[in-house]
């Protein structure tokens, strides 16, 4: 396979959402697939204007039914515009979509695929600081996910190589040996959404309380080989010291370094650190 000329992840930070000076809408988007970051290019233009307006009229921390029926609407609405695009084959390209939208009371997590967005919480007795995942990847690995592909006619199993499982449980068609994605929500992938594959963000929100420290919001090229609790243990020091470059530095050169010893590749790596 030849190497990847594009890093296929993208990025926003959406400052005055909705109008607001105080709202910010952020999210790390990680492409797959040949065109992943003609898709990943394609959400960052797309979602973050489209629900900064959609949401305008909505006061988000009251009206929570309202509001997360709205940002479902633009994430589905998104993706139907991404799916028409006659420029960009998205049959079997996609890309994850972990947003936040942050409010200085509380944070509103919307999320599709496997990206994911951690919160480091303080515990005042012990000094330790706790993970708190703000999303879930979705794998697989979920029963929940696994049982909708398996409701819609898919299957999940792991690549076949010489007649033996290899790597991490993926989705296919129930007779063809496509599409071999490992995860169950995404942008785009019209193949692998005829097996139930899909772009309805799982919505869950947070109250900010004084002992929440910093967020970060990453691809999966830092969860692969880390976990969100030694992540969050490894930016305390950054933290301390006011440095995000150097954390986001650090963080970096430490995924990679997992990656070269388990695989021959590493993963474009998107960070978004919020201190």
């Amino acid at each position: 396979e030849e190497p990847k000329e594009n890093n296929q992840d993208n990025y926003f930070i959406y400052k005055n959402f909705m109008g607001n000076k105080d709202y910010i809408y952020m999210s790390v988007c990680d492409g797959h697939g040949v065109e992943g970051h003609f898709v990943s290019d394609f959400i960052k233009e797309t979602l973050p204007h489209d629900m900064s307006e959609n949401l305008r009229n909505t006061n988000i921390l009251m009206e929570t039914q309202k509001a997360h029926s709205i940002i479902t609407q633009t994430f589905l609405i998104a993706n139907e515009k991404l799916v028409d695009n006659e420029e960009i084959n998205s049959l079997f390209s996609g890309t994850t979509c972990v947003s936040v939208i942050y409010t200085p009371q509380r944070l509103i997590v919307p999320n599709i695929g496997d990206s994911r967005a951690v919160l480091g919480r303080l515990n005042k007795e012990t000094g330790t600081i706790k993970a708190i995942d703000l999303s879930r990847d979705h794998k697989p690995t979920e029963k929940d996910e696994a049982q909708r592909i398996i409701d819609n006619d898919g299957r999940i199993q792991p690549f076949i190589e010489d007649g033996e499982f290899v790597g991490p449980e993926r989705v296919w068609i129930k007779e063809e040996e496509v599409p071999g994605l490992a995860m169950t929500r995404s942008f785009g992938d019209r193949v692998a959404a005829t097996v139930g594959v899909m772009s309805e963000p799982e919505i869950k929100e947070f109250d900010f309380c004084e002992e929440d420290k910093y967020m970060i919001i990453a691809s999966d090229g830092i969860w692969e080989f880390i976990s969100s609790q030694e992540c969050i243990d490894i930016i305390k020091d950054f933290y301390e010291k006011n440095d995000l470059k150097g954390c986001c530095e650090y963080l970096y050169q430490e995924s990679s370094k997992r990656w070269l010893k388990e695989e021959e590749v590493i993963d474009d790596t998107t960070l978004i650190f919020i201190f």
